[in-house]
């Protein structure tokens, strides 16, 4: 289960939770119940820490396919213009032909760096909007638990 599921179940737990007569809302809950939903919290955080780390090194892996693509073909452009340095005409062609093969894959490599950059931006944004409302919803949740059983335990 995810965090949100389980914020849910909790929830779900206090929603459907026997309603304390002239306690201005107050309501008992199974103490049971939601320790095991705080342990199963517990257990999905690192989860999704996990999933981030995961993130993170597909974006290394993404940089390092387009630095090694990005090589690939300046190499294969110095090969092709090295062929062609036997006549001037031809030097001049591979020459030019070896510039833009260059800036090319200068121009492919920065746009695959700029795409990877920003999706893992993207993915580490969206992490850590979940985490942080997660941990959010968590607090509320672990607050309103603690008032439920200090009002209780005043009784």
């Amino acid at each position: 289960m995810t965090v949100n599921d389980i914020l849910d179940t909790l929830e779900d737990l206090i929603d459907c939770a026997w309603k304390i007569p002239m306690t201005n809302g107050k309501c008992a809950v199974s103490t049971d119940e939601i320790q095991n939903l705080i342990d199963d919290m517990r257990l999905a955080l690192p989860k999704e820490i996990k999933q981030s780390k995961m993130i993170v090194k597909d974006r290394t892996d993404i940089l390092s396919d387009a630095k090694k693509e990005a090589k690939n073909i300046v190499d294969e452009a110095k090969k092709r213009a090295n062929i062609l340095v036997c006549d001037s005409e031809i030097t001049k062609q591979a020459q030019q032909q070896a510039i833009q093969t260059l800036a090319q894959a200068r121009t492919q490599a920065k746009e695959l760096r700029e795409t990877a950059n920003k999706y893992v931006e993207n993915m580490l944004e969206s992490i850590e909007n979940i985490i942080l409302t997660s941990a959010q919803n968590f607090k509320n949740s672990h607050a309103q638990i603690k008032k439920i059983i200090k009002s209780n335990n005043s009784k």
